[in-house]
């Protein structure tokens, strides 16, 4: 996910500044210039030293044949806009322009594994270097070391395996039992629970997590029925800022921690960010400093629909999309879904699988209907709250960009009426 900002983020733990003379990459080093990859942490050099450690008197047969293999995972796993070149004779810079921080990191160090485990049969978390550039001065490269662990938190992934972030943020908890669940009574005289959860939104590409994502469930109490965010039209607006409120409170447990290595995606309503007020409210509710909402959020507009007038979305997408890291708004199943974005200038069109509904085929027409109405509409197309894995490969082969597995299974019963 091509996220903007310039945030430099390193994952794991740092160790002292190393300085590496990239000769002979003049070319790619220009490329990287006046670019921001650098500060959003996309830089990284991978190191295949332990195999030439392992071949000893063998290396200098065996290097081409390493670094023709290396080649052809860079042609698998990166795009053509990304950037590769070898420094060296075991080091190789790697710049993704397609993810974010730990993501870019994750896939860099996904193609050292691949390396390892062909020719030493084993990645050893040990053999696995990798540093994360953190300034260019000519072709000097300021470099930190980067723990593997900190990056995947696992052991070595298989090739095909999802590279899913161990990173979890270290909240406090009286805080987070404070802020989710809350309960609320609509002007209608309602009671109802907002709950909060965490998804992982996975870049179907390259395999890695590229944010993480909140998950919002609003519960009507007496009846335990789920209200969708296409229900929320028969909410007031005083009730909709309500949800709104509680939701930049929920998230600012997050979007505050400075070690937060990648963006978190938050959905609000249009109707609220339609507001002066409203949008006032996401740079000013407390814990949610304007800098870091600038370089850490992204906007899901979950209330889009029909009945929005285009110029004003337009509007809208644009006085928002200054204050945070970038706008998604979420489609509403039909056969024109993308019919109410048309114009909009935004990062990212999301579905919510719980939208869909019927059986399993069904639910995959659905997907292959809807990301063949978004396809080339926006750089991100995202599917959210899969109820299982198999879903991801029916994501990737309906065109989507990113999915997100449903955190826990929640309450599937028909919307129970908000007027």
């Amino acid at each position: 996910m091509y996220f903007t900002g310039r945030s430099c983020v390193f994952s794991g733990e740092s160790k002292s500044i190393e300085r590496i003379t990239a000769g002979g990459a003049a070319a790619a080093l220009e490329r990287l210039a006046g670019t921001d990859l650098v500060e959003r942490g996309c830089v990284t050099i991978i190191s295949v030293d332990a195999i030439r450690q392992r071949s000893g008197d063998r290396w200098p047969r065996k290097r081409d044949a390493v670094w023709a293999y290396v080649g052809k995972r860079f042609d698998e796993h990166l795009a053509y806009q990304d950037i590769r070149h070898r420094i060296g004779e075991t080091d190789f810079l790697v710049a993704v322009t397609s993810e974010e921080g730990v993501a870019a990191q994750a896939l860099s160090l996904k193609i050292l594994e691949e390396a390892l485990l062909f020719f030493l049969g084993v990645a050893d978390p040990a053999d696995m270097k990798i540093r994360a550039v953190s300034a260019i001065n000519g072709q000097e490269l300021a470099c930190t070391d980067i723990d593997p662990a900190g990056v995947t938190g696992h052991r070595p992934a298989p090739p095909e395996e999802l590279v899913i972030l161990a990173y979890r943020p270290t909240v406090d908890p009286v805080e987070e039992r404070r802020r989710n669940p809350i309960s609320f009574v609509t002007a209608s005289g309602q009671n109802l629970r907002i709950d909060y959860s965490l998804e992982e939104a996975v870049s179907l590409r390259h395999k890695v997590t590229a944010a993480l994502r909140i998950e919002l469930t609003v519960t009507h109490i007496a009846s335990g029925r789920s209200i969708p965010a296409r229900a929320f039209a028969k909410l007031s607006d005083d009730d909709i800022a309500f949800i709104d409120r509680a939701s930049l409170d929920y998230a600012a447990l997050f979007v505050g921690l400075e070690d937060r290595p990648q963006p978190l995606i938050l959905p609000l309503s249009f109707r609220t960010l339609s507001t002066r007020k409203g949008r006032q409210a996401l740079i000013s509710a407390e814990g949610l400093p304007p800098q870091r909402v600038k370089v850490g959020v992204m906007v899901e507009l979950i209330d889009v629909d029909r009945g929005t007038p285009e110029a004003r979305l337009l509007e809208v997408t644009g006085l928002v999309g200054q204050l945070c890291k970038g706008v998604l708004v979420r489609l509403q199943p039909g056969r024109d879904a993308v019919g109410p974005v048309k114009g909009a200038r935004l990062q990212g069109l999301t579905v919510a699988a719980g939208d869909l509904g019927g059986t399993d085929s069904q639910v995959a027409s659905h997907m292959l209907n809807l990301a063949s109405q978004a396809r080339g509409r926006t750089p991100v197309l995202m599917i959210h709250g899969l109820p299982s894995e198999g879903y991801l490969d029916v994501a990737q082969v309906a065109g989507f960009t990113h999915a997100s597995l449903r955190v826990a299974q929640l309450n599937q019963a028909s919307e129970q009426p908000a007027a």
